[in-house]
């Protein structure tokens, strides 16, 4: 007959069970109704990714939110003091190849196969460079370079449709059909050897505050404990669990058979009941979250266009695949038809209220991408962007936008100030308008030429931009529209509110 299972694994599973269906509706709405949280706003891991490009300047990777940064903190905060328990307690990816782990026990009730132990230990080693490969070319590349290849965005897109996610997602699907299936015989597979944030948390691990002892004198080694551990760990052997793989799922604890407690948790090495381990990291995770709220930081979905224009922040590239038409045309203040025009998309055949993303489910567009908007939107505007896809940035010409432009359709370019402004005349159409009081953007006169892989971060100085750009500083200072007076060797981020500009709109005046 086979034991009752403990009301600490019942809690344990209900919570990853909860979590799971929550982030797969989350995932499934993202798809259908606009402002619903991405699934990588939702992976803490993101938080980690964007935290040079969030120092440097201020900024947030791509498809990130403030409330990713916020998970990635209660993590921190967890795998200090509780190492892995955020992979044993809350992980949703690690709930679904749990599930597939409880497949795999009814198959093979008895014994299932395992991997030899020499090739095992060397396998566990792979998801740290990989963790540290991630980080480097993210932050040097400033985007998120493992989505194609990470099989949680995979799994978030599937309610697309298996045509969407292979076309987007063949790598990352492949890893997560390949993760899953070996779940079935070797639990938790992407977790013992890729995982870049077991990584993070194995290495936040090693402070020792949380360990399970073992007590020799009680302890009758009949290996239950090794047997039901899911990361596959040793346990009946040494006298405290310190493995970097533990993930705090208390299940070893939980299968001692013995009357008298012989796997015994413990606090800066003192024992503590197992009750008091767990309520502890329910409450660091959930007093991130009260951090987080307190500071304005648990935003897990992006703003709203006209949010964002009400803000003096609008830009080209804050166009979503989930913004719909009529979204995009009242953000950016321009005429709706007209933008459907240059989109070169049938209103009759794509409603407005469509998001952009489905466009071509309606209509034959075989090239169509959310970026075709971007520069349509560029063009009608007459400001920069440099598409995602290969081809000639939109310049910022006269050219770019028709001469018989409506009041509703001028703006300023990015960022775009609150309220429309009137159309001036198409010939002089001009950079983001510099704050009041400051010089103009004048790179054309400067004859200042910025490479097209130069990169302006807000830990930069004008003596750093020049010296890279090899031009003089007082070249940088007026193709950046900056006041003559402004320092020239303190870090741009730090003068952003003295002088009243922001660092998006820097990096658009250097690439004019």
């Amino acid at each position: 007959m086979a034991k009752k299972m403990s009301g600490v694994q019942i809690a344990r599973r209900v919570t990853l069970g909860a979590i799971l269906v929550a982030v797969t509706l989350i995932a499934f709405l993202h798809q259908r109704i606009q402002g619903m949280p991405t699934i990588d706003s939702l992976d803490p891991f993101g938080g980690l990714e964007t935290l040079f490009k969030l120092a440097a300047g201020g900024e947030i990777l791509k498809k990130l939110e403030p409330g990713t940064v916020v998970l990635f903190g209660g993590i921190v905060a967890l795998g200090l003091v509780l190492s892995r328990f955020f992979c044993g307690w809350f992980c949703a990816f690690g709930a679904l190849q749990g599930i597939f782990g409880w497949i795999g026990r009814r198959l093979f009730p008895k014994k299932r196969p395992t991997v030899p132990a020499k090739v095992d230990r060397y396998l566990r080693l792979i998801k740290y460079p990989l963790l540290v490969a991630i980080i480097y070319f993210t932050w040097r590349a400033g985007d998120l370079v493992i989505r194609p290849y990470d099989p949680w965005a995979a799994y978030g897109h599937l309610s697309a449709g298996l045509a969407a996610v292979t076309a987007e997602f063949l790598v990352g699907f492949i890893l997560l059909i390949l993760s899953l299936g070996l779940s079935v015989v070797y639990e938790r597979a992407f977790c013992k050897y890729l995982c870049p944030l077991g990584a993070v948390n194995a290495l936040l691990g090693r402070v020792p505050i949380f360990r399970i002892k073992r007590e020799k004198t009680t302890c009758i080694s009949c290996s239950k404990c090794d047997r039901s551990c899911p990361m596959n760990i040793d346990i009946s052997k040494p006298d405290a669990i310190d493995s970097p793989e533990c993930i705090g799922c208390m299940e070893c604890v939980t299968a001692c058979p013995t009357k008298k407690n012989s796997l015994i948790p413990s606090l800066g090495g003192k024992a503590v009941k197992l009750g008091l381990v767990i309520g502890l990291g329910f409450a660091i995770y959930a007093g991130a979250a009260l951090v987080g709220q307190a500071f304005g930081a648990l935003q897990f979905a992006p703003k709203s266009l006209s949010a964002l224009a009400a803000e003096g922040k609008l830009d080209v590239a804050e166009i979503k695949g989930s913004s719909t038409w009529e979204s995009v045309a009242e953000g950016f203040g321009i005429e709706l038809e007209r933008l459907y025009r240059e989109a070169g998309v049938d209103m009759a055949k794509v409603p407005r209220m469509t998001m952009i993303k489905d466009s071509p489910s309606l209509q034959d567009l075989p090239d169509f991408t959310p970026d075709t908007v971007r520069i349509a939107v560029a063009k009608i505007l007459g400001v920069p962007y440099t598409p995602e896809s290969e081809g000639a940035a939109v310049e910022k010409t006269a050219a770019a936008a028709p001469a018989a432009a409506s009041p509703t359709e001028a703006a300023t370019s990015a960022p775009i100030d609150a309220a429309p402004v009137p159309a001036a005349p198409a010939a002089a159409a001009t950079a983001p308008m510099p704050s009041a009081g400051k010089e103009a953007p004048s790179g054309a006169s400067t004859g200042l030429v910025v490479p097209a892989d130069f990169q302006l971060e807000g830990t930069m100085t004008i003596d750093e931009v020049a010296a890279a750009l090899k031009t003089a500083p007082e070249a940088v200072i007026a193709k950046l529209g900056l006041a003559p007076d402004i320092a020239r060797d303190k870090p741009l981020r730090d003068m952003k509110d003295q002088y009243g500009y922001t660092m998006p709109e820097l990096k658009t005046r250097i690439k004019e």
